[in-house]
């Protein structure tokens, strides 16, 4: 019986290459680490154009973790009321302390379809606004990994006409 010439080779390898991706695995992601809250806390209009729209939104990062957690960048997506928004990046560096929060300041940028889809639904006493917010952001402490999110929530744009008094 002859065996393949390669093989002698190829499991040390194999072993080698897998034991890599292990320790890579283990040392990148903290142990126990619980998946921050990432939710908006403001929406603003920055620039309006006709064909392109840009808001200044606010997130709040909160860490439910026992270390800091440092943040280099995150990209993003935002629906609203169902509808799809926008989406937004920013390369701001904040460092959430240990069961705190902090807000990160990004740009959304929609074009003139998505903001007439959001316009079609509203009427004049609009308040509360339903959002699905979806990303990735971009640890670098206590380690460098990607923190996925999918998290939604109800935000309150101050849109309700006011009473005279």
């Amino acid at each position: 019986m002859q065996t393949c010439p390669y093989r002698k080779r190829l499991v040390p390898t194999t072993r080698a290459v897998l034991l890599a991706l292990a320790v890579t695995a283990c040392s990148t992601m903290p142990r126990d680490f619980e998946t921050p809250k990432f939710g908006i806390a403001n929406i603003a209009p920055k620039d309006v154009a006709i064909f392109e729209q840009r808001f200044d939104i606010q997130l709040r990062i909160q860490n439910p973790n026992n270390f800091d957690l440092g943040i280099n960048g995150m990209r993003f997506e935002i629906d609203l009321n169902e509808k799809a928004f926008g989406n937004g990046m920013s390369g701001q560096a904040l460092t959430v302390p240990r069961f705190g929060s902090e807000v990160l300041t990004a740009e959304v940028i929609t074009d003139i379809g998505s903001f007439l889809r959001q316009m079609q639904g509203g009427g004049s006493g609009i308040t509360n606004v339903r959002y699905r917010l979806k990303g990735k952001a971009f640890a670098q402490a206590p380690s460098s990994f990607t923190i996925s999110f999918d998290q939604s929530g109800e935000v309150d744009l101050n849109l309700a006409p006011t009473a005279e008094k």
